[in-house]
């Protein structure tokens, strides 16, 4: 393994949202995963560990290849995912998987969620998409969630759940908050029956003051 500077402080937070993501009941048991992007390396989750028992030497350091330079157990699985899109997205500096329920329900019965509401069309995008299907951990299936992802701040998972991504990790957490409410009212919507949509012009004007005065940097 490389030499490489290990920064505690990235490892802490990483922690800390993971924490966080365990509380808001967005994921069960081990599954999900976190990671921040920081130079050339990423620090993220490993696989398969409890949450609440993570320590900062847990999180693992790999390159921008996937490569480990830092720690000793192995990094999560969704790895490629993380990779490929911190590779073609600069913008994106944390990123955010996870399985909370309406979101997955959306993954098996949907292919997008329509502009419905602001919040979600100002913080994800426009159209939230559902990406194709691929076995997860593979490179397949993170070319077809980059696909699906397109310059939005999440995108659903067929068959298997959600990734928020954000400049931080603050950002992809609420975005991944967001998304998930989102799905909710889209699904409980859909018992009701007429669905109101947003204008199209409309929910683009929303998504641009957002990203270009809305926010703070």
């Amino acid at each position: 393994m490389q030499n490489v500077e290990f920064n505690i402080k990235i490892a802490q937070e990483v922690i800390e949202y993971a924490k966080k993501v365990s509380a808001e009941g967005l994921t069960k048991g081990t599954w999900g995963n976190i990671s921040v992007k920081s130079g050339e390396y990423v620090y993220i989750t490993p696989s398969g560990y409890p949450y609440d028992k993570l320590k900062p030497e847990d999180i693992c350091v790999v390159d921008m290849e996937g490569q480990r330079v830092f720690g000793n157990l192995k990094p999560s699985s969704e790895l490629p995912l993380h990779i490929q899109i911190y590779l073609n997205r600069p913008n994106v500096s944390a990123i955010i998987h996870t399985h909370p329920l309406y979101s997955t329900i959306i993954s098996i019965t949907q292919r997008e969620i329509p502009p419905i509401v602001e919040d979600a069309v100002m913080i994800l995008g426009e159209t939230l998409r559902v990406s194709e299907y691929a076995l997860p951990g593979t490179q397949e299936l993170a070319q077809k969630a980059l696909d699906a992802l397109g310059t939005n701040n999440c995108v659903f998972l067929k068959n298997h759940g959600l990734v928020t991504v954000g400049e931080n990790l603050q950002e992809a957490f609420i975005a991944t908050l967001i998304a998930e409410k989102t799905a909710q009212v889209y699904v409980e919507a859909l018992k009701v029956g007429n669905i109101s949509l947003l204008p199209m012009e409309h929910a683009k004007l929303l998504r641009e003051k957002y990203l270009t005065s809305y926010r703070q940097k």
